[in-house]
């Protein structure tokens, strides 16, 4: 089959992006051809990589990308004879795919969170996810919970078109290392507790650095990431003199990162389905996350994971310093995790290939 994928893609990062390389890999390793159509970034490309010019200022981001990609993608389409567009986030990639009109054409969107989360919630965002959803053949939903938010929106047909498709993780590139290998250890001299994502409100960094500052043992804490949020985090670290905290920029490399930590912790007010806990825990790391998307179809509390409130600093705190102190229950909790992350999310599931042999 030949197939467009639309939406972010590395170098952007973040969990769309991660997981439209993933959806790549597979496809290709599956025998079939697959052309990107993507965001403009100041970066080398590969021929199968198509950019589509944006003007990088709030609102218009999104209104160039929806013109310039559209025009892009009836070319690839006509050119490449696409079999399937596959389009990762309802607005824009989604409702970009859905304009198209060739009827031999399958349009698939793949809803990630935010989505139907907070652009259900504004009236005029709202309307363009349900034409779009409308449009579309086939809609996937990386958690139940989604799905049943986005069926409350009011979709005519949209339950019979929509299947799970949890995400998935490479357990071959996210896993553990010896302690040897380790150097953030020996730099910090002390345990590591790691954030990695976009530094924006609904990741929740405020009640981590709250945790942080009320916390009864010693740790550093990185953060890695970048986002408008950056300079409220900045302010607030050292305003309140939050010790041994490090907001470390972005990382290409989460693989690298990842299995340096002692302790992975997601504080997020919102979540769909977190890639970043499924690296976490694939790399053996014991996560604790807030109870946020599908981290309770994830995450067994207290088995491979440890889940706290959303916005409450001070259990968050207690998780931490529990595990800080706690090396033996850190390690169990951790090989749990991975072998949850082997038996329930190494195999990504995309159902218009599946019955193909």
């Amino acid at each position: 089959m030949n197939i467009c994928i639309l939406g972010q893609y590395p170098p952007q990062v973040g969990g769309i992006a991660t997981y439209t390389k993933q959806l790549e890999d597979e496809l290709t390793s599956r025998g079939h051809n697959v052309y990107i159509l993507t965001y403009a970034q100041n970066c080398p490309r590969k021929d199968n990589v198509f950019e589509a010019n944006v003007i990088n200022i709030p609102l218009l981001r999104g209104i160039s990308f929806t013109i310039s990609s559209y025009k892009l993608l009836k070319r690839i389409v006509k050119e490449y004879n696409i079999d399937v567009i596959h389009a990762n986030y309802i607005i824009p990639p989604g409702l970009i795919a859905s304009l198209i009109k060739d009827s031999h054409v399958k349009i698939v969107i793949t809803a990630h969170g935010s989505d139907i989360n907070i652009l259900s919630t504004n009236i005029i965002t709202k309307q363009l996810i349900k034409r779009t959803l409308k449009r579309a053949d086939e809609v996937y939903f990386v958690s139940e919970k989604l799905e049943e938010k986005a069926l409350q929106i009011g979709i005519p047909g949209l339950k019979e078109k929509s299947s799970i498709t949890p995400n998935t993780v490479n357990t071959e590139k996210f896993k553990p290392i010896t302690p040897d290998k380790k150097t953030l250890n020996k730099k910090y001299n002390m345990p590591i507790v790691i954030f990695i994502g976009n530094l924006v409100e609904q990741k929740g960094l405020e009640y981590l650095l709250e945790a942080k500052k009320i916390s009864e043992t010693e740790y550093t804490l990185l953060i890695y990431g970048d986002g408008p949020e950056h300079d409220k985090l900045s302010n607030m670290i050292r305003e309140n003199n939050i010790q041994d905290t490090y907001l470390m920029g972005k990382t290409m490399e989460p693989e690298k990162i990842i299995p340096e930590s002692d302790i992975m912790v997601l504080p997020s007010v919102s979540e769909g389905a977190s890639i970043v806990a499924l690296e976490s825990m694939s790399c053996g790391k014991p996560l604790i996350s807030t109870d946020t998307g599908n981290i309770r179809t994830t995450i067994t509390n207290n088995t491979n994971g440890i889940i706290v409130p959303i916005r409450n600093p001070s259990k968050l705190s207690h998780a931490i310093d529990t595990l800080i102190e706690d090396k033996t229950r850190r390690e169990e909790i951790g090989k749990n995790a991975r072998k949850r992350i082997i038996e329930k999310y190494s195999k990504m599931n995309i159902p218009y290939i599946n019955n193909i042999k």
